[in-house]
């Protein structure tokens, strides 16, 4: 056998100690967990149409309804980097498991809430879930072998823009055809077939170390990002200058400044400041955080001015009158082109260099905010704007998780992932909360409707965000050896 032979043959052996070469399928490790992630990605707008028909049903007010929404947010941003840290240190199959169990059981609990309380504790059960993103990303590095990985990256990281998509059409149907309870039901049967398929695809094969955890870290981040996201979406009602908002800014900024002062001084910290202190590490983050924030202005406006009424009052946005099914309808198209296009990054990272991908993304979702900022009068101008907006994401889906593999440190790629979750979260919670508030300032007096003007201003903030991401992304460097 020629040593060219010998290489081939016997892959490196990766910082954790596995051997992906001869480790599970590598069909049945990413089929197991595109079913966790999907699972993950249905979860961002599944109830999103429903919002109003929980609060008929319950009898609660509209600010009320918006903690259905508020509460996963919170759970899921504090749980995903303690989950994911947990996992890189205590095995990824096991701590995807527990928290697809976790996630399961509030899925549950919320198809049969009996009263408001029980819902919002479901949802914030249903937190969990977000951790599926960073534990599959990092069994796939693990699992997988370099020239199958970035593969399987692309493949997985479609499921979260795909189910993203699909949820609008699923809790759409659901909710204009049966009822909301039917929601959790589908839901519930898909996290039913992941956890399963990862319990029998997926093999307890991940290292594990011995640590102490972190008590300080979790309690600091936890306040943290609970005040800060706390702030951010209540500062369009109670106003972003008003004592309570600008109180709970200011306690966010002092828990996560304590937070990195006592992670540098902490000898098993929970998030190594590698993870979120090293430039490429921080950049990626922050084009992590504008992508989300852009294409979550897509996901919400969308929908949103496709069931505003085709004739409203003068001044007021023409939009389609389009029920609920009908407007999750015209989401699908970018989310089944997410499939499609998010398996090619790893060609694209090979071709044209690691930033590419995620460099042709953002410029494709600038592209696309920019078009529906100019051209949103008909449904056939705002689907050919998603087709852009679509692809777009797709790639910078996929192209993120490639990139955190490749500068995050070996033993902590579920962390680094993990972080990246939150911070696209926080980013997303930013975009859309701009966005409501330009609406509701930009309304038409005595309707309640947002203006013709105020759709092309948020539009067009989305296209801001998206090129200051591609500003983002030239500032990573340009080599880098994919850890």
């Amino acid at each position: 056998m020629s040593q060219e032979d010998r290489t081939t043959a016997v892959p490196p052996v990766p910082p954790t100690g596995e051997r992906p070469d001869t480790g599970p399928p590598a069909g049945r490790v990413v089929a197991a967990l595109s079913v966790a992630v999907l699972a993950y990605g249905l979860l961002q707008t599944l109830v999103a149409p429903a919002l109003p028909t929980f609060q008929r049903h319950f009898r609660v007010s509209g600010d009320w309804a918006a903690w259905v929404f508020t509460l996963y947010l919170l759970s899921g941003a504090v749980l995903t980097p303690v989950l994911a840290r947990f996992g890189d240190r205590r095995g990824k199959r096991r701590v995807l498991l527990a928290s697809l169990a976790v996630f399961g059981a509030g899925t549950v609990l919320a198809a049969f809430a009996w009263s408001f309380p029980v819902l919002l504790l479901a949802r914030a059960m249903q937190g969990a879930g977000a951790a599926a993103l960073p534990l599959s990303f990092g069994l796939i590095s693990a699992l997988l072998p370099p020239r199958r990985a970035g593969h399987g990256l692309g493949i997985v990281s479609a499921m979260i823009g795909a189910g993203t998509g699909l949820g609008f059409v699923v809790g759409g149907l659901l909710v204009d055809h049966a009822s909301w309870r039917w929601m959790f039901a589908v839901l519930a049967g898909v996290i039913a077939t992941a956890f399963l398929l990862v319990a029998r695809w997926i093999p307890d094969g991940t290292a594990r170390r011995d640590e102490p955890q972190d008590t300080w870290g979790t309690v600091l981040l936890s306040l943290g990002l609970v005040a800060l996201l706390l702030a951010i979406t209540q500062g369009s009602h109670a106003g972003w200058l008003s004592a309570p908002v600008l109180g709970l800014f200011a306690a966010a900024a002092v828990f996560l400044a304590a937070l990195a002062v006592a992670e540098k001084r902490t000898p098993h910290p929970l998030l190594e400041p590698r993870v979120f202190l090293d430039r490429p590490m921080l950049l990626t983050h922050c084009a992590a955080a504008l992508f989300y924030a852009a294409a979550l202005i897509f996901f919400l406006l969308v929908p949103t001015l496709a069931q505003l009424p085709a004739h409203g009052p003068e001044g007021a946005a023409s939009g389609f009158g389009f029920t609920v099914t009908a407007a999750g309808l015209l989401m699908l198209p970018s989310a089944l082109l997410q499939v499609l296009v998010a398996p090619l990054v790893a060609a694209l990272e090979r071709t044209f260099g690691h930033r590419a991908p995620l460099l042709g993304g953002l410029l494709l979702v600038c592209a696309g905010s920019l078009a529906l900022a100019r051209w949103h009068a008909t449904p056939v101008q705002v689907l050919a704007d998603s087709v852009l907006l679509g692809a777009g994401a797709a790639l910078s889906f996929a192209a993120l998780p490639s990139l955190v593999v490749r500068f995050a440190p070996g033993p902590a790629i579920a962390t680094a992932n993990g972080l990246n979750t939150v911070v696209r979260t926080v980013g997303g919670v930013i975009g859309t909360q701009v966005a409501i508030a330009i609406l509701s300032a930009h309304s038409v007096a005595g309707s309640g409707l947002p203006s013709e003007g105020a759709f092309t201003v948020v539009f067009g903030l989305g296209a801001v965000f998206a090129a200051v991401g591609v500003a983002v992304v030239l500032l990573l460097p340009r080599t880098a050896a994919r850890r």
